[in-house]
């Protein structure tokens, strides 16, 4: 089973042999779990830190999500098959490690953070997982 979401075709021409990812297998996969880890290990070190109010920790955090969205797309563009499969991540991984990131970061960004705004974006991450299949 490869880690990234499998093409729509089988055989050689997808890349791997078998039949492509179903619905859940995608939510699963497209959620960056590698750079998710690393942001939260970062973030549970600057919640720590203790951060004064004069420090700004709400935009440390924001901060510290930027950086990571770009070690997302960084990395999608690297690890991943060139073609349909890197196009599809490329579009959704982004958004799912916004999705999970920002509740995690819930405890510095203070008034920053909206639940609704977290469901919802959630909520667009694993639509877009079900609808969004790469084909070559």
């Amino acid at each position: 089973m490869s880690r990234w979401v499998v093409s729509g075709r089988e055989g050689l021409k997808a890349g791997v042999s078998g039949e492509s990812d179903g619905p859940i297998d995608r939510v699963v996969k497209y959620v960056p779990a590698e750079v998710v880890s690393a942001y939260t290990l970062l973030f549970s070190a600057l919640v720590a830190m203790k951060l004064p109010p004069n420090q700004r920790p709400e935009l440390v955090a924001v901060g510290l999500i930027g950086v990571f969205v770009i070690v997302t797309i960084a990395y999608i563009g690297t690890k991943t098959p060139p073609g349909a499969t890197r196009k599809a991540h490329l579009l959704v991984s982004p958004l799912s490690f916004i999705a999970w990131s920002y509740p995690i970061s819930s405890a510095l960004l203070g008034e920053w953070f909206i639940g609704l705004a977290s469901f919802v974006l959630q909520a667009v991450v694993v639509a877009l997982s079900l609808f969004v299949k790469p084909r070559d």
